[in-house]
């Protein structure tokens, strides 16, 4: 990777988003940017306002035009004074990279990383496992340990930038710890999302990321949390959100291969007490029993991508711990340790299969699996 311009906090991610790209800088100071593709020229704009002062640059770019061009150039500018009559402004500036999209055909090299909780250096070592092979990142949640500070907040920003130099797509889910802090109110601004909702379907060349954020996982009543959540009515629209994305009369899934990623794994049923009071995690027993019918009856996913749990593992569909009987493989991949340790999950897939490396910071391969994976019929 080339020297890192100034004004950058590091380079960009290409995060997958439905059917486009999000395009984030993280910046340390004002800019002006713009994002040039071929002919097309995308700006960061408020209707029709362009901003300078955010922490993170987010551009929406076409994903054909991207995935043709093979490359994209970061134009900008820093911003020293904005008035209403005038605006100064040092000289415009530009850094061209690279980029792969996912490839249509063979393996696919995916690094799975959760529950770093703050974890920048370990997490980037154990990230680069497959080097230049690598085609997808996925970062499933509790990536910083709370969102105290917007510092926080753009810790995926650099673990992303580490291992993918903005070369590669990147899939960012959010974990319950992400809502915790004051500068959680400002996710929905500095974060890839859908038009605000972080829940959404990703399409990437065959394959279909279906990304569900489960919000926090005790009540919204519980003392923790001082009534700074409503993550219930939140589900409950996430609901609507999944009966609609996944209606027969639009979703087809024999049309490409289909996975989930959730940094909850929704699908186990956590009653174990919490210091000798009732289990606080088992909530939304209705709800989550629903969502994986419907997940089940409609998606057929091949396979759970989730973290929360802090282990390496996978869990076949007969496993006790399935307790919702969701249809598939659970991957659990992100296991934090002491400060300068972590391991998380690589995984090659196949055609009908796919084999996953547990891997620690020195790149050792702690545990090898091959795990078979299921298709429409």
């Amino acid at each position: 990777m080339s020297t890192l311009p100034k004004c950058f906090l590091c380079h960009p991610t290409v995060c997958a988003v439905e059917n486009d790209y999000i395009i984030a800088v993280p910046v340390r100071v004002p800019v002006f940017m713009k994002i040039q593709i071929g002919e097309q020229t995308y700006y960061n704009t408020a209707n029709g306002v362009r901003l300078s002062d955010t922490r993170v640059q987010l551009f929406r770019v076409d994903k054909p035009v991207l995935d043709a061009a093979g490359h994209y150039t970061v134009i900008y500018q820093p911003v020293y004074l904005r008035l209403p009559f005038y605006c100064a402004k040092g000289t415009e500036q530009t850094r061209t990279y690279a980029f792969r999209p996912l490839r249509e055909q063979g393996d696919i090299h995916i690094c799975h990383i959760s529950d770093t909780h703050g974890r920048r250096k370990p997490a980037a070592q154990a990230g680069a496992f497959f080097g230049g092979d690598l085609d997808l990142l996925l970062l499933n949640g509790d990536i910083q340990d709370f969102s105290g500070t917007v510092d926080q907040i753009l810790l995926p920003y650099q673990i992303a930038s580490d291992i993918t130099g903005g070369e590669i797509p990147v899939i960012i889910s959010r974990g319950n710890h992400d809502l915790r802090g004051t500068a959680a109110q400002q996710l929905h601004r500095l974060w890839p999302t859908a038009n605000g909702k972080t829940y959404y379907p990703v399409r990437l060349g065959r394959l279909w990321f279906l990304v569900m954020d489960c919000g926090e996982d005790k009540r919204d009543s519980h003392p923790e949390y001082s009534g700074s959540v409503a993550c219930e009515p939140f589900r409950r629209e996430e609901t609507d959100f999944l009966e609609a994305v996944t209606d027969p009369a639009v979703f087809h899934p024999e049309e490409m291969r289909r996975f989930v990623v959730a940094h909850m794994p929704f699908s186990i049923r956590n009653t174990e007490p919490c210091k000798g009071e009732e289990a606080p995690f088992d909530i939304e027993n209705e709800r989550y029993d629903h969502w994986c019918r419907l997940l089940n009856e409609r998606v057929k996913p091949e396979l759970f991508f989730g973290g929360h749990y802090h282990e390496l593992t996978v869990l076949p569909n007969e496993s006790p711990r399935n307790t919702r009987g969701l249809d598939c493989p659970i991957l659990i991949g992100g296991r934090p340790g002491a400060r300068e340790a972590y391991a998380c999950a690589q995984l090659v897939l196949h055609e009908k299969s796919a084999t996953v490396y547990f891997v620690d910071q020195n790149r050792q391969i702690l545990q090898r699996q091959m795990i078979p994976l299921s298709s429409v019929e």
